[in-house]
């Protein structure tokens, strides 16, 4: 019973550290990106990113084969919504406004548009517990953003690029249940890390490109070694591991602490202020995502001793 006991915390602790991890991302992206150009550090991110999963993958006796011709377009439609277009709205957004905002803006809408995908493209009409959910994280959203509390027309600028990310990432969920069939998630995410990293490649040399990576400071680095290894290839490992031993539903609710860590990284790494608007906004966005994933999910399941 002791060993199912602290078998469960360890899974909890790794579902814990998944939160942490795509958390940093925020604080990460914000310093990466104030001295390079963000197109030369998604691309850095993503090449390294690629490698590293490869080698995950072959330690755990995975080969990854390379796409046939024939699944080249799905590859590519992975690599430009969820690493292109997401990492160039990601981290130009975050050179306009504070992380604090880009961590509850991005993760409180993806949910909220992916459904509205869903509902027009597949059909599948949201329940009324999504709704109550959307009207939640969108009034959230609305204190975080606070057009009417001195408004900042670079922040405000900010924010809506990191709406165009948050899109990004709902146009993926469409494309990855297309992918879902194709490709596990160890191959997909590999896929998806390396056509990015690809399409990303010619805009890297512009903006100064890798002549101002190679000259930038030790944070920089630090920051892009982060997202690299930290915020992608850990992430996706421990996410991936969780969904295995602990379900999706479990897995799932754990990501509602992302944008809890992600504020908590941007006041303390970043200084930036806890504003009272942001701290409000937070919390109906976190909590509109759990009425969000509810129905989804069918609630958190325990986890399977």
């Amino acid at each position: 019973m002791s060993g199912s006991g602290d078998s469960r915390r360890v899974v909890y602790a790794s579902l814990v550290g998944m939160a942490v991890c795509f958390g940093g991302t925020w604080p990460a992206g914000k310093v990466a990106a104030a001295h390079v150009a963000p197109a030369t550090v998604a691309t850095a991110r993503f090449a390294v990113a690629c490698v590293l999963l490869v080698i995950w993958a072959r330690l755990r006796g995975r080969r990854i084969r390379f796409p046939a011709r024939r699944e080249l377009p799905l590859v590519l439609a992975m690599g430009l919504t969820a690493v292109a277009v997401y990492n160039l709205c990601f981290l130009y957004g975050l050179r306009l406004a504070p992380a604090s905002d880009g961590s509850i803006i991005v993760p409180g809408l993806i949910p909220v548009l992916t459904t509205l995908l869903v509902w027009r493209l597949l059909g599948d009409r949201p329940g009324r517990s999504t709704a109550i959910g959307f009207a939640l994280a969108l009034a959230g959203l609305v204190l975080v953003v606070d057009p009417v509390g001195g408004i900042d027309a670079r922040r405000l600028t900010g924010d809506a690029i990191l709406m165009g990310a948050a899109l990004s990432w709902a146009w993926y969920s469409m494309v990855a249940r297309r992918a879902s069939a194709h490709f596990d998630s160890v191959t997909a995410n590999v896929y998806l890390a390396g056509a990015g990293a690809s399409l990303l490649l010619p805009l890297s040399f512009f903006g100064g490109g890798w002549g101002r990576l190679a000259e930038a400071s030790g944070a920089t680095w630090t920051a892009i070694a982060y997202l690299a290894v930290v915020g992608t290839v850990l992430g996706f490992v421990l996410f991936s591991e969780g969904v295995r031993i602990a379900g999706v539903a479990s897995t799932s609710a754990f990501t509602l602490l992302v944008p809890v860590f992600g504020v908590l990284g941007s006041v303390l790494v970043l200084g930036e202020p806890l504003r009272a608007t942001l701290a409000a906004g937070g919390a109906l966005v976190i909590a509109g995502l759990w009425f969000v994933h509810r129905p989804m999910t069918g609630g958190v399941r325990r986890y399977r001793e």
